[in-house]
């Protein structure tokens, strides 16, 4: 028997991302915040002064990010100007975007507006979009159950395949149980192909070579961060397991030699409590949710380097195209960095949520 939700429950993406309003957030003191509103006309650069120096940031391309899970919103660096690629029909539901590398289409986990409107909106299918803004959600990769979703899209370095999170519900027990899997599908008319168990949060190397995750046992919940070759094959364990408390939303670097990922705790971390603890070891509950930083893992030598010390949730990074910066939604706003954590800078309060793609 098929167990009971409320409206506006469940759904992966949702449960990783969206409950962090219930938290309070220590961010970090350096951070400045920047009013974009406030440049109507383009800029060639933003002017910021953490405390002790200024510094002049000349930010190049656009940042594509979702606002309050009903917006495709691009934002133009160097103007400070957002235009709305799409806007959700009331009732639908926006989790994820991700930008293909030609910058003509976005892939994004979306569920339509239900018919009968006390039903579960949150499972999406995967769909794509002009990245124009020119036309509607056109499916990819539709659900055939009502609790089954498809999440976290990302594009191969060469367009030909999208790879995505696969949530896959059983329902003849009692209670709903769920397992995980990364899979693949060829782009534009392929067949979707299994390629991890116990697994979620697939990224992409820009070098085309390795695809990172993060993985779930759910028999012993706990997960750890992994890299493999792009078709699932000779996995190998990047950050020794048992380092931090939970891991997720990796990205590589621009060079593809390193891995910037959201962790609970740390190497010197003090003990959480046993709440905080389970609550962080249980991504398919409250996991994302828990406050998190930015580490990066050198692939060569395995050297962990702490990046932030903010204590946000919901991270989700990308790299701009120099390999220089990284803007990352939290769910206190829209952020950006140097590539080393210095020079935090907040550009928008609250709103964006999600993924973020920085294209040229």
């Amino acid at each position: 028997m098929q167990h009971a939700e409320p409206n506006f429950t469940g759904g992966l993406a949702r449960r990783l991302m969206r409950a962090g309003c219930l938290l309070l957030l220590a961010l970090l003191p350096a951070a400045c915040s920047i009013d974009l509103s406030e440049h109507p006309s383009p800029v060639p650069a933003l002017t910021v002064t953490p405390p002790g120096h200024e510094t002049t940031i000349h930010l190049i391309g656009h940042l594509v990010f979702i606002q309050s899970h009903a917006d495709l919103v691009q934002l133009d660096l160097q103007s400070g100007q957002t235009s709305t690629l799409f806007h959700a029909p009331h009732n639908a539901w926006l989790a994820a975007a991700a930008v293909s590398p030609d910058g003509k289409q976005v892939v994004i986990a979306y569920a339509s507006a239900p018919k009968n409107p006390l039903q579960q909106i949150a499972y999406t299918d995967l769909d794509i979009l002009s990245a124009d803004g020119s036309d509607t959600p056109r499916v990819l990769v539709q659900r055939t159950d009502p609790k089954e979703e498809f999440a976290f899209p990302q594009w191969s370095a060469d367009g030909r395949y999208i790879y995505y999170a696969h949530t896959i519900p059983d329902t003849t027990g009692l209670v709903v149980q769920y397992t995980y899997t990364i899979e693949r599908v060829a782009y534009p008319a392929g067949q979707p192909q299994k390629l991890i168990e116990n697994a979620i949060w697939p990224r992409l190397s820009p070098d085309g070579k390795k695809l990172a995750y993060v993985s779930f046992n759910p028999q012993i919940v706990e997960n750890d961060l992994y890299i493999a070759d792009v078709d699932g094959t000779h996995a190998q364990l990047v950050v020794p397991a048992g380092t931090f408390y939970a891991v997720d939303a990796p990205l590589f670097s621009r060079d593809s030699q390193a891995l910037i990922f959201s962790a609970v705790g740390g190497p010197a971390a003090s003990q959480l409590s046993s709440y905080q603890f389970i609550s962080a070891r249980q991504p398919n509950v409250l996991k994302h949710n828990i406050p998190s930083d930015w580490w990066r893992v050198d692939l060569a030598t395995g050297k962990i380097t702490s990046l932030t010390r903010m204590g946000d949730i919901g991270l989700y990074g990308d790299f701009s195209p120099d390999g220089q910066h990284i803007a990352f939604v939290a769910a206190s706003g829209l952020y950006l960095m140097n590539s080393d954590g210095s020079n935090l800078t907040q550009l928008i309060n609250d709103g964006p949520e999600g993924t973020i793609s920085w294209i040229p």
